[in-house]
């Protein structure tokens, strides 16, 4: 046993510590990566004209639309859900709090169109002037 380091220090990269951190970071991202989807999960209908900005969801309102199993609506105003008899009352005091405001509708793919329709009347009705519809882009259309 040699103790007074006569061979001196060992200059060897010792990659293993950092691979082990590297794979339990990876685990840890993919873990933790559906977690991190916000507000209600909806099935979008596609589009092959679509157009994206960066802070649509920053400054609008999202509402989101879906029909459940047993046929009946379920509405979101901003992940927060309301009775669909109340989505114009809803509505008309979100807009005399933030009338500036465009709204982003996200409704499912399986819905009817004329459902759909009637949650827009409802929205310019409580005095938006800017609704939208929110859809995917259609795959390999790129």
């Amino acid at each position: 046993m040699n103790v007074g380091g006569a061979r001196g220090l060992n200059s060897d990269i010792n990659v293993t510590p950092f691979v082990d951190i590297c794979l339990v970071l990876l685990i840890i991202f993919m873990v933790v990566t559906p977690m991190l989807q916000e507000g209600v999960t909806i099935n979008l209908p596609y589009a092959k004209n679509t157009e994206k900005h960066n802070d649509d969801e920053e400054h609008a309102i999202v509402v989101a639309v879906r029909t459940e199993p047993n046929g009946k609506q379920t509405i979101y105003v901003q992940k927060k859900q309301i009775p669909r008899d109340q989505y114009l009352a809803e509505m008309t005091e979100v807009h005399d709090r933030m009338s500036d405001k465009s709204v982003l509708i996200k409704a499912d793919r399986s819905m009817k169109y004329g459902d759909v329709r009637k949650v827009m009347i409802e929205t310019n009705d409580a005095g938006f002037d800017m609704v939208s519809l929110v859809t995917d882009k259609v795959p390999g259309s790129e």
